[in-house]
């Protein structure tokens, strides 16, 4: 009996190990996609194989052994082709594929690249496409790449696309080079030909641009036209003002003007509101090549779109007279966010923040309650409860929100180092209700007295995004490390943590901020919450892509630790809750971004934080109706992105998927888009409308189908707001003239390209002609989900049950 036993498990034993052997083997040119455990496919694999045999023996008895031997290796191949569909075999190589790669040449077809320089007889354009033309580039690459040529200025012009008016009145070189990197495949890119004087002046970084192109292995050859020396000329190089204010808040107007050959001249720069002046201030010019900077102030004293015009008073002999006007506008409007800050004691945060919101900020309506204020022995306060209903301007309170409605007015509720006792848990049930329903923003800025850890409210714990350990103990003393704040990898590209359009510059900027003290510990992050900010060392490194199933399961491992690490040291963490979003900060140390830069950082930190939370600011409408774009005027080219935030009169977000935003000229529509509702927002709906070529004045109303007008007061229709299409919304493009050597150079080194200029434009061809034209991939070919793998099994079973029928076996 026990000879048997120990037979069976030494058949077993070899059994397991055959199969586990050939594993191994096939693993060092297959790789398993299973989330079995190939040991365990292997002890059942021979445990099968076993039963089998026990089967095909006790068969014996009453089938000829030639035929028992069939069966046996019918069921036993069976038994290895599930084994083999169970383990997933993948076959991952990497192989070389040849590729007909692609050079792209751009053309900046702006208006300074039609300028003939001194000492020249044909315009900066002409002589690069001749330098090009002569370096024999398309000869060279003919049959070897494809070549294209792109022409660029404002944006990109397609194969069929006219170029509207004022097209060529800016130049956008970021714009084309990503242009380029959505056309042409990674792969088939073999780079760029870029013919400029680099004279770059629409939104982005195109150094971020071109650092893709040489993480691509596709260079940019530069060809430099233009003059070094500048004209004698007298212009505004740019102005920066808001485009929204709010009533009572002052516009502040900041000119940059440049003046080259007039040292010793005296001129004056003149501010308007329409046609009224406003300001004029004298300008003295000491040195050839002078840069100054003007500021002008204004407090609007009406709601609605005001227009200014700065005007530079005109110098003799100037090379261009068209850049010494500026027309802009600014919205005036009286919508603020109702923002309400509780707090235990007047903390340096605090501190900070009710200064920023009550006295910088107009776009913010404050009220803040101090728990534990400083008193006077034997004065009686009066007693005043915070509520957005009171002046702007009013924003001291001593008491709570009177009633649930009070609490509903407030777009945002931030909460200090609060004692537990200070909001009853009827209180909290409100608060609760207004993020989840009525879409209040809430911020919980953490405390060493009793924010979290002392509280044990069910509401607060459901609406934290963290999860902590309670206790009634203090961190006033608690001995930490100093750590750096770096943002986690939800907060480098998140709009809260963007102190920079540049994502390499935002990082450098984080990490640039004074080392902090402390921090509240936390038990964990919840499922499906967000951390942006993080303590200690940066998470950021450089990363490959797997080309196998091996590192596939390394990345992902990686990947995990790297989230734990997050969680463990957050600093800032977020998550939507029902219709609101929460944020919580652990530290209360943010002031501290103001270090050596005033309220710069600290300022943008928390207007982003509202924003991001409460939505926009919209410049016209209701309190129910709001509406608004992302500008107020536009180029021919610009899309116009329309917003709407709809809310009853009780405050709680409305989704409408009937709303329509109508474009009109006039008193004819020229266009009509759906807007779609922004989920997880604060009742926000958008959409996309199509650039308008016309330049002139449009106003934008808004109709619903579905929409009961008895939720909006009927004050949909009456809703409108003004934009304006320019042919050029400003005249930087001569501003500047000479060739921007710096950038250019720039761009040629990021990208591992080329810096030519037309004397040694010759040299180009060679950047491209690299001798190799294929690229190895990663080709994996899954080995157990063939059809004639399928069809194969189903041929042994229906051979095995025909056998076993005709041997009359069960």
């Amino acid at each position: 009996m026990i000879r048997p036993i120990a037979t069976a498990l030494a058949r077993i034993l070899i059994g397991f190990f055959l199969i586990r052997g050939g594993y191994a083997l096939l693993g060092q040119w297959l790789q398993f996609g299973t989330t079995w455990s190939l040991t365990t496919l292997a002890l059942c694999g021979s445990l099968a194989a076993e039963t089998i045999f026990q089967l095909s023996r006790y068969e014996q008895t009453v089938v000829a052994s030639r035929r028992g031997r069939i069966l046996l290796a019918l069921r036993w191949s069976a038994l290895a082709g599930l084994l083999w569909m169970l383990s997933q075999p993948v076959w991952s190589r990497m192989v070389k594929k040849e590729i007909k790669q692609e050079v792209i040449i751009v053309i900046d077809d702006s208006a300074s690249m039609h300028l003939t320089d001194d000492g020249q007889s044909n315009t900066r354009q002409e002589i690069a496409i001749q330098a090009l033309e002569a370096s024999g580039l398309s000869k060279q690459l003919e049959g070897k790449m494809r070549v294209r040529t792109l022409r660029a200025a404002r944006k990109v012009l397609g194969n069929d696309e006219q170029a509207i008016e004022g097209w060529n009145q800016a130049t956008d070189l970021a714009g084309a080079l990503d242009t380029v990197l959505d056309q042409v495949p990674a792969d088939q890119l073999g780079g760029v030909v870029l013919l400029s004087d680099g004279r770059h002046n629409r939104p982005g970084r195109v150094e971020d641009i071109a650092r893709r192109f040489g993480i691509l292995d596709a260079p940019i050859g530069v060809l430099a036209v233009g003059d070094d020396a500048p004209p004698r000329d007298a212009a505004i190089l740019s102005i920066q003002s808001p485009d929204a204010v709010h009533l009572g808040d002052r516009i502040r107007i900041q000119a940059r003007l440049k003046f080259d050959g007039y040292k010793g001249k005296k001129t004056s720069v003149r501010l308007y509101q329409g046609e009224t002046l406003l300001e004029e201030r004298p300008v003295s010019i000491p040195q050839d090549s002078h840069r100054e900077e003007i500021r002008f102030r204004h407090t609007p004293d009406q709601q609605g779109i005001t227009s200014y015009r700065l005007e530079l008073a005109a110098l003799p002999d100037e090379r261009f007279s068209d850049n010494n006007r500026w027309a802009f506008e600014t919205s005036v409007t009286d919508a603020r966010t109702n923002v309400l800050i509780l707090e235990s004691h007047p903390r340096w945060e605090f501190r900070y923040l009710r200064n920023l919101f009550y006295g910088r900020d107009k776009s913010i309506h404050l009220q803040y309650v101090l728990m534990n204020p400083d008193r006077i022995s034997g004065q009686e306060d009066q007693a005043v409860h915070a509520s957005a209903a009171r002046p702007f301007g009013q924003a001291q309170a001593n008491r709570l929100p009177k009633d649930e409605q009070a609490w509903r007015s407030f777009d945002v509720i931030i909460l200090g180092d609060l004692h537990p006792d200070s909001l009853n848990t009827d209180q909290w049930k409100i608060l609760e209700q207004c993020v989840q329903q009525r879409g209040t923003m809430l911020i919980t800025i953490a405390g060493p007295r009793w924010m979290p850890h002392a509280h044990q409210n069910p509401s607060l714990e459901r609406l934290l995004p963290i999860l902590y350990t309670p206790s009634q103990r203090s961190y006033f003393h608690t001995r930490q490390s100093e750590f750096q704040i770096h943002l986690a990898s939800a907060g480098q590209s998140h709009p809260i943590s963007a102190q920079s359009d540049s994502r390499l510059e935002n990082a450098s900027i984080w990490s640039q901020f004074p080392r902090l003290r402390w921090r509240h510990p936390l038990a964990g992050v919840k499922k499906g919450a967000e951390v942006l900010l993080m303590a200690g060392p940066s998470q950021t490194q450089a990363q490959t892509a797997p080309n196998s199933a091996k590192q596939l399961d390394k990345a992902l491992e990686a990947l995990k630790r790297k989230r734990a690490i997050e969680s463990n040291n957050a600093l800032l963490v977020t998550q939507t809750y029902g219709k609101g979003k929460v944020a919580t900060l652990l530290t209360d140390r943010i002031w501290r971004l103001r270090e050596g830069v005033g309220d710069q950082h600290h300022h943008r930190f928390w207007g982003q934080l509202i924003r991001w939370g409460a939505g926009p600011n919209l410049r016209s409408g209701t309190p129910e109706v709001r509406l608004g774009t992302d500008q107020l005027t536009y180029s021919g080219d610009d899309p116009i992105q329309i917003m709407v935030r709809l809310r009853d009169k009780q405050r709680n977000p409305i989704k409408d998927p009937g709303l329509k935003a109508h474009i009109w000229k006039l008193r004819k529509k020229v266009a009509t888009v759906p807007l779609s509702y922004v989920e997880e927002s604060h009742g926000l709906h958008q959409a996309t409308a199509p650039a308008l070529a016309t330049p002139g004045s449009y106003h934008i109303t808004l109709e619903s189908e579905k929409l009961d007008p008895k939720l909006t007061g009927n004050r949909l229709s009456s809703v409108r707001t003004v934009i304006r299409v320019v042919g050029s919304t400003s005249p930087v493009e001569l501003s500047e003239t000479t060739l921007n050597r710096p950038l250019m150079e720039k761009v040629a080194e990021l990208s591992g390209g080329q810096f030519t200029t037309p004397d040694d434009a010759s040299t180009l061809p060679s950047l491209f002609l690299t001798g190799d034209e294929s690229r190895e991939e990663l080709r994996e070919t899954s080995l157990w989900d063939h059809w004639l793998l399928l069809t194969l099994l189903l041929i042994i079973f229906t051979t095995e049950w025909s056998l076993r029928r005709k041997l009359g076996l069960p």
